[in-house]
């Protein structure tokens, strides 16, 4: 990465009563880049998250976007910002269909967009993610491909700088999961930076254009894909097996 970063991380910790969850994290990511952030159970991966995204408060430590100190901001705030994230288990709000759900992402994002346009630009959105054929179906009845997917169009309706996705390829087929990657490539290639969890390490290497890696809770490598994977402590950390979970 070259230039000013648009999300610095700075020793980042977080502390739930006596146990440190983070402790000391740094993680930069530039503007359209994939960063891609793996690690055993437990490492502090979606806790790092839900720092950057504002859901837990720090401890510790500095976050900043482009520049700008977010680390005691509030959720809304940093959404405002540019700041999106999608969740391990998909939180579509059930009494709304589909186009509903990312309309309401739209009238409350960086834009605050009118009913009857968000329901428009809402249509944009799902076609870009493959939903356009479900848009008035309840999100009850969508399958957890289509829910995952939701979730990132729910993302993106807040037309955000930053994506935080937290295992959107999880308990999808090979199928699905190539046409997820696909649409993750896709991010960077619109400018949309893209932090990026996911239990398939090597899934993440085929996307990631840097990668780091968390045990328990600090940092453990960072770098190029190749070079992350060639590294005696990633690999330890794994159990000594290969890099493959």
């Amino acid at each position: 990465m070259t230039g000013t970063p648009l999300l610095k991380c700075a020793g980042v910790s977080k502390r739930f009563g006596g146990i440190r969850a983070l402790d000391g994290v740094d993680l930069e990511v530039g503007e359209g880049e994939i960063i891609g952030l793996v690690g055993p159970n437990g490492s502090g991966k979606t806790t790092l998250l839900s720092c950057i995204a504002g859901s837990h408060s720090v401890s510790s430590g500095t976050i900043e976007l482009a520049g700008h100190d977010i680390a005691r901001s509030a959720p809304h705030r940093r959404a405002h910002a540019g700041i999106a994230r999608t969740f391990q288990v998909p939180r579509p709000l059930g009494s709304f269909t589909v186009v509903e759900n990312v309309a309401m992402s739209m009238m409350f994002g960086r834009d605050r967009v009118a009913r009857t346009a968000a329901l428009d630009r809402a249509d944009l959105v799902l076609e870009r993610v493959g939903l356009d054929a479900h848009r008035d179906r309840a999100v009850g009845v969508l399958t957890l491909h289509e829910r995952k997917f939701l979730e990132i169009a729910r993302a993106l309706a807040l037309d955000p700088r930053l994506i935080l996705l937290d295992e959107v390829l999880g308990g999808l087929n090979p199928a699905e999961a190539a046409e997820g990657m696909s649409l993750i490539a896709s991010l960077r290639d619109s400018g949309v930076a893209v932090v990026y969890i996911e239990h398939n390490v090597r899934a993440v290497a085929s996307l990631a254009d840097r990668m780091y890696v968390l045990d328990r809770g600090r940092n453990l490598a960072h770098g190029s894909p190749e070079a992350v994977l060639a590294d005696p402590s990633v690999v330890a950390a794994y159990l000594g097996g290969e890099v493959d979970a």
